[in-house]
């Protein structure tokens, strides 16, 4: 019985300690912090391979931007007076990064057309990542164009001027010249469209990524009877644009090697719209549509088996989104040169 008695008290001690421990203060063990390591390569990389290529005065080195859940590293290589730049987008995944994609720029400089092709990323290790601090590491990817595979190390630090703003104000053709064109032309006003002043559409599905390319430009709707005509030469391009003074004399109709293009719009698909540009008539008529000068073209119509000259007097800028035809003129004798002093 007594031993009966001490167990009981015992277990009455217990239970009492138990429930005032719960109406006290609970004391709740923190967990430890976790340590995030994102290094996955012992490669050994310096300060030295923030630059790309070695060069006396203008060595080609890393850049870097960041955002909240991406960071991108590039470096632009010079050929002449055009560029290359590399540029490797990761995304930020518990806490570390992950390769996203990859893409080459090939920058024109106003003399030729640029381009972007994707580029195929082979292997990508992590050496360092301090959040928007500092990464370093290395990837193997392979040259869209020359077909090489290469090794590069990088190192890039970031500081707060580096945060990047995603631009989503995107360039797009038809908020440009959506609602101006086509611009229909009924020279003589017998209710039938002569000529067109159009947006040429073609659809390439071979390049990586994807992109439609407008080119605007006069057409004829009947090119037996209707001709678009340019100063007569021995050899191309043709020119099809006139400035005053001028006249149809001397001219004629070509149908192969014709500079016909007013302008030369690209637009990428997603996630390349910042991509998208005019040529901005570097490659087109740049001297002409951007002086002050009065543009027109020359057009020659068939009717009744006669031929008549006339002249369309238009303006163009895409600086500014303008297409407009400003006035036309149709000789109303036949075979009678024009001109336009």
């Amino acid at each position: 019985m007594i031993h009966l008695r001490y167990l009981l008290f015992f277990l009455s001690l217990l239970l009492l300690f138990t429930c005032s421990s719960k109406t006290g203060t609970e004391i709740i063990e923190e967990e430890p912090d976790v340590l995030i390591n994102c290094t996955n390569t012992d490669v050994r990389i310096t300060k030295e391979d923030a630059i790309v290529i070695q060069h006396a005065t203008k060595p080609v080195i890393w850049e870097g931007t960041y955002n909240e859940t991406t960071v991108k590293i590039s470096f632009t290589k010079p050929i002449g007076s055009e560029s290359e730049t590399f540029t490797f987008i990761f995304d930020k995944v518990d806490s570390c990064l992950k390769i996203k994609r990859a893409f080459k720029f090939y920058d024109g400089n106003q003399v030729d057309v640029s381009a972007i092709t994707e580029i195929n990323v082979l292997e990508f290790y992590t050496k360092e990542w301090e959040v928007d601090e500092k990464f370093t590491g290395y990837v193997i990817y392979k040259d869209p164009h020359d077909k090489r595979v290469y090794s590069r190390k990088f190192w890039v630090t970031f500081t707060e001027e580096n945060l990047e703003i995603e631009n989503t104000n995107y360039l797009l053709f038809d908020t440009c010249f959506g609602a101006q064109l086509p611009i229909n032309l009924d020279i003589n006003s017998d209710g039938i469209i002569d000529f067109k002043i159009i947006p040429e559409t073609v659809r390439d599905i071979g390049n990586t990524p994807k992109f439609k390319q407008y080119t605007i430009k006069l057409i004829s709707t009947n090119e037996d009877e209707n001709e678009i005509l340019s100063p007569r030469k021995n050899q191309g391009p043709y020119s099809v644009l006139f400035e005053p003074p001028f006249t149809s004399k001397n001219t004629r109709q070509y149908f192969n090697d014709v500079k016909n293009a007013l302008d030369v719009f690209y637009e990428f698909d997603a996630p390349y719209q910042n991509f998208n540009y005019f040529l901005n008539n570097n490659l087109t008529y740049k001297d002409y549509l951007e002086n002050e000068k009065d543009d027109y073209y020359i057009i020659k119509m068939g009717l009744d088996n006669k031929e008549y000259y006339g002249w369309i007097h238009f303006t163009f800028s895409v600086a500014n989104c303008t297409a407009e035809v400003l006035d036309t003129y149709l000789n109303t004798i036949a075979d009678e040169p024009i001109s336009v002093d």
